[in-house]
């Protein structure tokens, strides 16, 4: 490759790069549609942590459903869990975390939702928890034909022909049969009774004689007392009653708080004025210790900057927190950290007595295991942190190998391509790069080279 192209390449890939820093900060609608694109750094912020967005934290007791149970088992736990989850996403709330903690016997879960400011809101998502069954008696006493568990799943549902709003319950096998055997003994016609928390919540009319019969039925919410009909808020309403008695286990509110926004912002200010100022002593420290080589670093860090706050945004498992601040300035020290091997490694090949384009050839090619191996290790110990560890931990350990995988792409690929380019650009001047040869010959032969005009050059072996 001639000097002219490697100029130009450089230029391009400077250009590159410049866009993909614009696209971190800036903030536009894309003309011709109402899609707007928020940059990276818009996108990041919006799946910031309750840790430094501020929001509510709950924390419930799980108990038994029935009083004469003992502990709950750990699979109504998880099952309880992954309800509660699924109702906070449904109702929009996508950033929010609910995990599992303590043991047989103690178990809690943790409920945070970033960005809201009220403990109530919490429950206008998930509705207040409660237990849920139908009988074929109104009465209180009566038997619990059909109960929680027998229940998979609630949906909103608009009948085709009348256009009533209503909801959906699809039950699991053996729910399905619990509900027919209710429906036959009740018949076509007759009331089955849902109760919540031990107290009537609905009278059902069955009109369908095959309601059940592939393990589904539909609940009408029926005309309102004034004549009008319930659309689809109502619908909606009814679903969240009938979700909030579906948890495997009873939720006792143990503990809520509000965090506010104000110190996770000044966390964050202080995280990005700390990782701000490592940057800029990282980008000063190799360029004085590597001249052109660091400045190649530099460049290359910049675009890894750019991919790992691309991947930190796109990546639907990250939720930023402290720890996940932690885990991107620990990558970001890796990063450099392999560059600075690869460049000792080239010094060291150079020292030796090989000349510039092999000593940096071969500097590669020495280091590739070392780096390949601190980083494999790293990945190892972060994937053990995130399966056993919960909340703040995990996203600790997502950022950690994200930002791992990155800088092991840049350093071994982006960084050494960028080395190329640069011998095509200097072949010769090992100085330009801070490298020192104990082979008089190759210093003088480099020197001369790079030195014009001088008109003849020494070879191996030729006196003066």
């Amino acid at each position: 490759m001639t000097k002219r192209k490697a100029i130009i390449k450089f230029c391009v890939i400077c250009l590159i790069t410049a866009i993909g820093v614009a696209a971190v900060f800036v903030n536009f609608r894309i003309p011709f549609t109402t899609t707007r694109f928020v940059g990276f750094a818009g996108a990041i912020e919006e799946k910031m942590g309750i840790d430094l967005k501020g929001g509510i934290l709950a924390v419930f007791d799980c108990e038994p459903q029935n009083d004469g149970d003992p502990t709950p088992s750990l699979d109504a736990v998880k099952a309880t869990e992954a309800r509660l989850l699924n109702a906070l996403s449904n109702a929009g709330l996508t950033e929010a975390t609910v995990q599992r903690q303590g043991n047989a016997g103690n178990y809690k879960i943790r409920v945070e939702v970033p960005g809201l400011n009220e403990t109530d809101e919490i429950f206008r998502a998930i509705g207040d928890p409660a237990t849920l069954d139908f009988r074929k008696e109104n009465s209180e006493t009566a038997d619990k034909l059909v109960e929680a568990s027998d229940i998979k799943k609630v949906s909103v549902y608009q009948n085709p022909e009348n256009y009533d709003w209503g909801v959906l319950l699809t039950f699991t096998s053996g729910g399905g049969k619990k509900f027919r055997d209710m429906v036959t003994t009740v018949g076509q016609g007759g009331s089955t009774y849902i109760y919540r928390n031990g107290k009537l919540f609905r009278e059902v009319t069955i009109s369908d004689a095959n309601a059940g019969s592939n393990n589904t039925t539909v609940i009408t919410l029926g005309t309102k007392s004034d004549g009008s009909r319930p659309g689809r808020a109502e619908a909606e309403d009814f679903k969240l009653q009938i979700e909030s008695g579906l948890f495997e286990v009873k939720l006792v509110i143990a503990e809520q708080s509000n965090i506010p926004q104000t110190l996770g912002s000044g966390a964050l200010t202080g995280s990005i004025i700390a990782l701000v100022i490592g940057i800029i002593f990282i980008f000063i420290f190799m360029y004085l210790r590597y001249g052109d080589l660091g400045l190649m670093s530099n460049l290359a860090l910049i675009v890894y900057m750019v991919l790992f706050m691309g991947a930190l945004a796109l990546v639907n498992a990250v939720q930023l927190t402290l720890p996940g601040i932690a885990g991107i300035i620990l990558s970001l020290g890796m990063a450099v950290d392999a560059n600075i091997i690869i460049f000792e490694c080239i010094k060291d090949e150079f020292k030796s007595g090989k000349r510039l384009a092999v000593a940096v050839q071969g500097g590669f090619q020495k280091s590739l295991w070392a780096i390949f191996d601190s980083n494999i290790t790293t990945i190892i110990g972060a994937a053990v942190l995130y399966f056993l560890g919960t909340g703040p931990i995990k996203g600790f350990a997502i950022t950690l190998v994200l930002g791992v995988m990155i800088s092991m792409f840049c350093s071994l690929v982006i960084t050494r391509s960028f080395s190329k380019l640069y011998l095509c650009v200097n072949p010769n001047n090992a100085k330009r790069l801070k490298l020192e040869s104990n082979n008089p010959y190759i210093g003088e032969i480099q020197t001369a080279t790079a030195e014009k005009p001088r008109k003849r050059v020494l070879n191996f072996g030729e006196s003066k």
